[in-house]
C-alpha cells in the first residue's frame, strides 16, 4: 500500500513538473521562425502630420546566414562578426521630406541578439514632434553577459553597458527585432502573448516589451483602392520603436493565409508576412514581396 501511495505521489509530482514546463516556457522556447532563407519586403510609407502627408518607401530584407567555420563575415556598424550563423535584418527607409533610416540587426537561430546598428535623420516640422532636424547613430553589441552600447545623438556621444546575465536564463531582445518577434510568437499557428525585456537606447535602460493580439484570423482589406481581403492577425507591441513616431503602442498586421496567396498582385507566402506596420504617425503598407535572392 505504501509503495502504491509513493508511486502515486511521484506521478503527481512528475505531472506537475510537465504542466509547469508547458505553462511557463520562456518566449524563445515557443518561438518559430517562419521566414525562409531570404525575403525582401518593400512598403509604401506615409507619415501624417496634421493635414500634411509625407510619403516614401521602406525595404526590410531578412536573410539567414551560415558562416560557421568560414572566412565570411557579417558587418553590423563598425563590428565584423566572424563565424556568424543566424538571421540578419536590414531596414532602409526614406521619405520625401528628407527623413531617412538605415538599420541592421543580427541574431542567432535561438533568437539571442548579437549586434545592431541604426542611423537616422529625421526632418523636423514646426508645430510637430520633432520640430527640428534630428541625427542619431546607435550601436549595440551583446557579449560577456552584457549589453554594450554607443550613441551619437546630434553630436553628443555616449557609451556604456548594462549587465544582462545569461540570455538562456532570462532572454532579452533588440528593439530592431520587434516585428520578427511578433511573427515568431506562435505555437501551433496560434499567437502566444509574451512579456520580455528590450534595451531602450534612448535612456539606456532595459524596458518591458509586451506583445498581445487584438484581432485574430480576420479578413482584412489592406488597400483602400481594392475590395480584396486576406486573412490576418493584428498584434499590438507596447515598446516604443517608432521612426519618427509618437511613442504610442505599435501594431503589425500579419498574414495568416494557410497557403501562398496572390493578393492585390502581390504573392504572399504562407509564412506570416507583416502586411501593415503602424508606428504613431507612420504607416507602412506592403508594396512587394520576393524570396528570390539577388544574384551576386
Amino acid at each position: 500500500m505504501k509503495k502504491k501511495i509513493l508511486l502515486l505521489i511521484c506521478l503527481i509530482a512528475l505531472l506537475s513538473v510537465v504542466l509547469v514546463g508547458c505553462i511557463s516556457k520562456p518566449p524563445h522556447k515557443t518561438f518559430s521562425d517562419p521566414w525562409g532563407n531570404y525575403e525582401q519586403i518593400t512598403y509604401d510609407v506615409t507619415r501624417t502630420l496634421g493635414d500634411t502627408k509625407y510619403t516614401g518607401t521602406s525595404t526590410i530584407t531578412t536573410q539567414r546566414v551560415n558562416y560557421a567555420n568560414t572566412d565570411n563575415k557579417v558587418t553590423i556598424g563598425d563590428r565584423n562578426l566572424a563565424n556568424f550563423s543566424g538571421t540578419v535584418i536590414t531596414i532602409d527607409t526614406a521619405l520625401n521630406d528628407g527623413s531617412t533610416m538605415f538599420a541592421k540587426v543580427a541574431f542567432k537561430s535561438s533568437f539571442e541578439p548579437v549586434a545592431s546598428y541604426k542611423k537616422i535623420h529625421i526632418t523636423g516640422h514646426e508645430g510637430f514632434s520633432p520640430n527640428k532636424d534630428i541625427n542619431q547613430i546607435s550601436q549595440i553589441f551583446y557579449e560577456d553577459e552584457k549589453c554594450k552600447f554607443s550613441t551619437n545623438f546630434d553630436g553628443v556621444e555616449n557609451s556604456g553597458e548594462l549587465k544582462t546575465g545569461k540570455w538562456i536564463k532570462k532572454p532579452f531582445y533588440d528593439n530592431l527585432m520587434l516585428y520578427h518577434i511578433a511573427r515568431s510568437s506562435y505555437l501551433d499557428n496560434n499567437f502566444t502573448a509574451i512579456t520580455t525585456s528590450v534595451l531602450s537606447i534612448s535612456d539606456s535602460k532595459m524596458k518591458t516589451l509586451t506583445a498581445s493580439i487584438t484581432e485574430a484570423n480576420q479578413l482584412k482589406k489592406i488597400f483602400d483602392n481594392s475590395e480584396e481581403v486576406i486573412k490576418a492577425d493584428v498584434v499590438k507591441l507596447s515598446l516604443n520603436q517608432s521612426f519618427p513616431g509618437s511613442g504610442k503602442p505599435m501594431e503589425v498586421t500579419i498574414s495568416k493565409e494557410p497557403e501562398t496567396k496572390d493578393y492585390c498582385g502581390i504573392t504572399i507566402p504562407a509564412n506570416r508576412v507583416p502586411l501593415i506596420i503602424s508606428e504613431g504617425d507612420m504607416v507602412y503598407k506592403i508594396k512587394s514581396f520576393t524570396s528570390e535572392e539577388p544574384k551576386a
